[in-house]
């Protein structure tokens, strides 16, 4: 498919370059929908910080994975494909659309994933099945499934999986014959949009950032990869991520937002990031923006603080949290953190020692 052909300069897929945007106000925006933010971020981050809410709470979170999940790729989706593609596809067939949206999966990092088969006679026992390996993970992708075909068939959805082997899943999607209540639709959280002045180098043929061809991208497996340290990297809109944190704070109470922190704190602290990105205030402000997280606009170091300003920030528990545990990497001490989510939408950050 010529969509997954890479860029002839930075090798990053043509398919990816045409979906994204990549802002000088540390932002990273889907190219057809500039309202819809992206983050491109390392897949442990994302997992770990799930397994680490789960660990301090005590509790499974698939569930509200997947219903943040469905919702936020409902949005995305009923964006991406125009109202009279919508409309065709509900008359003659589904499978063209598949292809295009497990193409666009596999450039974003989700995993192999094809269609496996399927049943669609606009009556009771619809189905499509999807064959899988290496996905970035299951909850993620069971909601990204049903959203799929929420904003395709505009019909209730429900998803069942079966790992056929180590790693490899087959997961269907049972589209019941109920019209979907648009209701349940996600209502987005505002982003600020400040404008910004940060200088990517970029990628004369294509324009993504250059650093971007430090990464390498696997289309018949789903994957990208950092060249130099394996990290597997994922492509995804933080609308979801703010909806699952939202979603536990509105059934398990108002300390969540600390334990995403708590959660993020401990996996910088398991060494899984080095200190190269955090040499200086400038290396953090191109890190920060490269995964679309924001503009950090203010740094202080201090002997027992560490205080950040982002304009445009998104995931604030993540960030406040990474904030945190790069203090204790760098400081070898315990500390604790706050923040404040400003009117204006700016975030401020302080760690301090314990």
């Amino acid at each position: 498919m010529v969509a997954l052909k890479p860029c002839r300069e930075c090798g990053v897929p043509r398919r990816f370059a045409r979906e994204h945007a990549w802002l000088k106000n540390g932002t990273i925006v889907q190219s057809k929908n500039p309202d819809h933010r992206m983050i491109f971020i390392e897949l442990d981050n994302i997992t770990s910080t799930f397994q680490g809410v789960e660990e301090i709470l005590g509790i499974p979170i698939d569930r509200i994975i997947v219903e943040a999940k469905r919702r936020a790729t409902y949005d995305f989706v009923d964006h991406m494909l125009p109202g009279v593609v919508k409309a065709v596809v509900r008359l003659v067939g589904v499978r063209p659309v598949i292809r295009n949206v497990t193409a666009l999966g596999r450039v974003m990092g989700y995993g192999m994933v094809e269609l496996a088969r399927m049943r669609r006679a606009h009556s009771e026992g619809d189905y499509v099945t999807i064959s899988a390996s290496e996905l970035y993970s299951l909850p993620l992708f069971s909601g990204d499934l049903a959203g799929s075909f929420n904003a395709i068939d505009r019909r209730e959805v429900g998803i069942t999986h079966v790992e056929v082997s180590p790693g490899e899943y087959e997961i269907t999607a049972h589209i019941t014959p109920h019209p979907l209540e648009l209701q349940e639709r996600l209502k987005a959280k505002p982003y600020a949009n400040k404008e910004g002045d940060i200088e990517l180098e970029r990628c004369p043929v294509c324009g993504l950032p250059r650093a971007l061809s430090f990464y390498e991208w696997i289309p018949e497996r789903g994957v990208i990869l950092h060249r130099e340290s394996g990290r597997r990297m994922v492509a995804l809109g933080p609308a979801t991520l703010d909806a699952v944190i939202s979603e536990l704070e509105k059934e398990l109470g108002e300390e969540i937002p600390r334990v995403v922190a708590e959660a993020q704190r401990r996996f910088l602290r398991s060494g899984f990031y080095g200190m190269e990105e955090a040499r200086s205030r400038e290396d953090l402000r191109r890190a920060l923006a490269l995964r679309g997280l924001g503009n950090l606009v203010g740094l202080e170091w201090g002997e027992n603080r560490l205080r950040f300003h982002i304009e445009n920030p998104c995931l604030e528990p993540v960030l406040a949290g990474l904030v945190w545990g790069i203090f204790e990497l760098v400081t070898g001490r315990d500390g604790r953190v706050e923040w404040e989510e400003r009117e204006d939408g700016d975030l401020l950050v302080e760690a301090t020692t314990a």
